[in-house]
């Protein structure tokens, strides 16, 4: 080389370095342009004079920036030229760091197998010169892609060995990162003490390297695992710390993640209104760091938050939003609880096939995660979804399945599930007929809950089936005490959706008691509440209810509209359990318009739902509609087998109650179908099976309503003596005389 070469060449090299500088101190001031265009120009210069390793570093800084701007793809371009002039320069630990950044790039667009080649590419660099540290940052990053594709086992392996490496390199801050990252899955897997170890280590260690982004990052994990604890007032106060101290330090994303715990906080303790201020300020925050697993998670607690505030469509829209974004980013942690949260959405609104397909995958994505939780919530899913279309055998399996995952969780978390699903077991019950099983239950929730202060969020579904309970036993003073305080206590929590099935408890009782008015007052409020949170299903049972207040009140016309109206809210809602109340109630209201065969025609769809779902009262009650309608068609032999088998049911649900009092109060409000029984034997001429009958009802629950019944009948008889013939009018006489007969036995 001349001296005139060796002048330019180091003329030249003297430039480039200058630009080099330039790029730096521009990058520096978040000038991106400008230092693109100075890193160009130094590789440029770099890659003439044959420095090839400096070259690499300048196309380096020039991924970064790209990155940076978001432009993913020529930032990937560029790294694998830096690569290609680190190879030329024998530079392999340059080479094996820009594989490494190029693999984060890859993992960051969710190309997770491109990524992991470059990982691995990067591995095999920094394995050939025995770089621990190196190696330590290739495990935790294989760890990160692991946990994305939801491989939690697999992950824990890529993560303990980073700290491995990272503690036989003495690099204490990388080695926080990697406890962090373990802890993490520890708390998926409510390994909470763990957890909790590993995320105090990493404190510890940012402490004292005096690393206030990790110290944040490690707050703010903290207390999410005292958040999955249950320790809300811990968790809050570890959450505000870690906000004070991102504001402080200026770090949005710590920002964003401290909101968003204390959102979740918030919406545990029933603040529900603090929680969505919370959730949107971390939106926010995530938004403008164009961070997209921030944003996801964002959008998912905003959807249970709007879930809760019975802002149903808003709440799809926002969980869908979640769910795309974490498969975009192909993120599996996320994605399992996005989908019960929304399969629950899609229940309420009365999408339930598309619900139960959503249910089953949020329940494969935990099972592989190990998570239980996750696992119980949609299990209970399926059960509620399937025992809406009428199968109570499927989704008793899904509830017990439910309660068995209580096993594997820690006491904390296990108490709110044990109750969820002891009371959905004890309403599977009451439809059954259980009553000694179905206040098991729901004794089984009241316990679960006392064992956790937080599992009394389920308090007004729990009162609220005990209310049913006890509705159908017949004490009607003590169901309106339980749907009154289910309705106070909903109502503290800020749950719209329970307070609203409240009120229909409430309504329901003053129907069954006779009071229409009040009865008429309290459905109509209910369907203004149900129509407020968007419940299709809910609104079809109160206008169902209108509908027997209109039976009630012998308005036939308005409940065949009514009934008419339930039977289409129930259909969109796919709600087996409310058509067939509906088509009982409006083949009732057929009856009394004397349209018997479309009685019959509704009737016998009722009995064939109730009993596909094994609603035994049900069928009591439609088969006593059935009887009603033989005996004014004078086809006593098909009304006695009706009332027959309706008595049967009747009986075998009463068996299953504890004490002599139960039995009574219960077989009183079936007096009628005993009295009708009676009359229709002694029209049989079967006066001693009659009596027998009376006489053995008489001893559970007294005759008072039996003498009621029967005297009403005669009454009927004797006022339409005036438009019978003399032979007609004679055989109504002696009727009434062998009924008072029967009458006097009692």
């Amino acid at each position: 080389m001349t001296t005139q070469e060796q002048n330019t060449n180091e003329k030249n090299a003297q430039l480039a370095e200058k630009r080099l500088q330039a790029g730096f101190e521009a990058f520096n001031d978040g000038k991106l342009d400008k230092a693109a265009e100075a890193f160009g120009d130094a590789e440029i210069r770099f890659r003439l004079i044959g420095d090839f390793k400096r070259a690499g570093d300048s196309r380096s800084m020039v991924a970064e920036v790209q990155r940076q701007n978001n432009a993913l793809e020529q930032a990937i371009n560029s790294y694998q030229r830096a690569i290609k002039f680190y190879k030329d320069a024998n530079r392999p630990l340059n080479e094996a760091a820009s594989a490494l950044s190029m693999g984060h790039i890859e993992r960051q667009q969710a190309h997770l197998d491109r990524a992991q080649d470059a990982y691995q590419q990067a591995q095999q660099l920094y394995r050939a010169q025995q770089n621990a540290q190196g190696l330590g940052s290739v495990a935790l990053a294989l760890g990160h892609i692991e946990l994305q594709r939801g491989n939690t086992e697999y992950a824990s392996e890529h993560y303990q060995d980073a700290i491995n490496y990272f503690k036989e390199s003495n690099d204490l801050i990388n080695e926080a990162d990697a406890s962090r990252s373990l802890a993490d899955i520890q708390r998926l897997a409510h390994k909470f003490d763990a957890a909790l170890q590993g995320y105090q280590r990493a404190l510890e260690a940012y402490r004292t390297t005096r690393d206030t982004f990790g110290t944040i990052d490690a707050q703010a994990g903290l207390g999410q695992i005292y958040l999955e604890q249950e320790q809300l007032d811990k968790a809050a106060d570890t959450f505000a710390e870690a906000l004070n101290l991102a504001q402080v330090a200026e770090y949005k994303l710590g920002q964003a993640d401290a909101h968003l715990g204390l959102a979740e906080v918030m919406f545990q303790q029933a603040k529900i209104d603090q929680a969505l201020i919370e959730a949107q300020s971390a939106l926010q925050l995530y938004t403008d760091e164009h961070n997209a697993l921030g944003v996801a998670h964002a959008n998912r607690v905003l959807g249970e938050v709007n879930l809760r505030r019975g802002q149903l469509g808003y709440a799809n829209s926002i969980m869908e939003r979640a769910r795309r974004t974490y498969q975009a980013i192909a993120f599996q942690v996320g994605l399992a609880e996005t989908m019960a949260g929304l399969s629950e959405i899609q229940l309420r609104r009365g999408f339930v096939e598309r619900a139960i397909h959503n249910f089953q995958e949020a329940y494969q994505q935990a099972h592989k995660l190990h998570n239980s939780l996750i696992e119980s919530q949609a299990l209970l899913g399926l059960g509620d979804s399937l025992l809406q279309q009428g199968q109570p055998a499927q989704a008793r399996n899904h509830y017990t399945d439910a309660l068995s995952r209580v096993g594997e969780m820690e006491s904390a978390a296990a108490a709110r599930q044990a109750a969820e699903a002891s009371i959905r077991l004890a309403r599977l019950a009451l439809y059954a007929g259980d009553m000694k099983e179905a206040e098991a239950q729901i004794a089984a929730a009241t316990q679960a809950m006392g064992n956790n202060p937080l599992a009394l969020q389920v308090a007004p579904f729990n009162k609220i089936i005990h209310g049913q309970v006890v509705l159908t036993q017949g004490d009607f003073a003590q169901a309106e005490t339980h749907f009154k305080a289910s309705r106070e206590q909903a109502e503290a929590l800020e749950d719209p959706f329970y307070a609203a099935q409240a009120i229909l408890g409430l309504a329901q009782t003053r129907l069954e008691h006779g009071d229409l008015e009040n009865a008429l007052t309290t459905f109509m409020e209910a369907g203004r509440q149900f129509q407020l949170i968007e419940s299709t299903d809910g609104d079809g049972f109160a206008v169902l209810g209108v509908a027997q207040v209109n039976i009630g009140q012998q308005h036939w016309d308005e409940a065949q509209e009514n009934s008419d109206a339930a039977i289409l809210r129930f259909s969109q809602a796919n709600d087996l359990l409310g058509q067939a109340d509906a088509y009982l109630a409006r083949g009732l209201a057929h009856s009394g318009k004397d349209e018997q065969d479309a009685a019959m025609a509704d009737f016998e769809q009722a009995l064939k739902l109730y009993h596909q779902q094994r609603r035994p009262l049900g069928v009591v009650d439609t088969r006593f509609a059935r009887a009603t309608i033989f005996l004014l068609r004078n086809e006593l032999e098909q009304a006695r087998d009706e009332q027959s088998r309706a008595i049967t049911q009747v009986e075998r649900v009463m068996q299953t109650l504890n004490t002599p009092q139960q039995w009574s109060i219960f077989l009183r409000q079936y007096a009628e179908l005993y009295a009708q029984t009676a009359i229709t034997d002694v029209r049989r001429n079967q006066d001693e099976t009659a009596s027998s009958l009376l006489q053995n009802f008489a001893r559970v629950a007294g005759s008072e309503e039996l003498v009621q019944h029967l005297k009403i009948y005669e009454n009927d008889l004797t006022n339409s003596s005036e438009e019978l013939t003399e032979e007609e009018s004679s055989a109504n006489r002696d009727l009434i005389k062998r009924i008072q007969q029967v009458r006097k036995g009692l």
